[in-house]
């Protein structure tokens, strides 16, 4: 289980297409890297809104090997559906979604993800 000391909504922006939401991660375990996680609104279910990720990237960017362009490490990576969470119980498709409600149940997230998809909804409605 990946868990979250910290979580921000940091900007709005197009992946693959779709408008979603960058919320930067920080991880409560020392060994879990840092994560990106784009959230696209998915549809509302009467008066709630939901959400679904559409990208997550790990971050495991350290200033002693990545402050020079080193073909060595891969400091930014795609993290898919299979890749996700612990391997065994339960499945990663079932840790994944466990993280979202997670994530979207941490401190001021669900609002700030209210507030960008509306700003830019009544933006683009002018």
């Amino acid at each position: 289980m990946y868990y979250i000391k910290d979580a921000k909504v940091t900007r709005l922006t197009e992946v693959d297409g779709v408008v979603c939401a960058e919320i930067a991660v920080s991880p409560g375990a020392v060994d879990d890297p840092e994560l990106l996680v784009y959230v696209s609104r998915s549809a509302e279910n009467g008066s709630e809104e939901q959400y679904k990720i559409i990208r997550m990237i790990r971050s495991d960017a350290r200033m002693e090997t990545d402050w020079f362009n080193n073909d060595l490490h891969q400091a930014y990576g795609v993290i898919t559906e299979e890749q996700f969470g612990d391997e065994g119980w339960p499945e990663p498709a079932v840790q994944r979604e466990q993280f979202k409600q997670l994530l979207l149940g941490y401190l001021g997230i669900t609002e700030s993800l209210s507030e960008k998809f509306t700003s830019h909804s009544a933006s683009h409605k002018m």
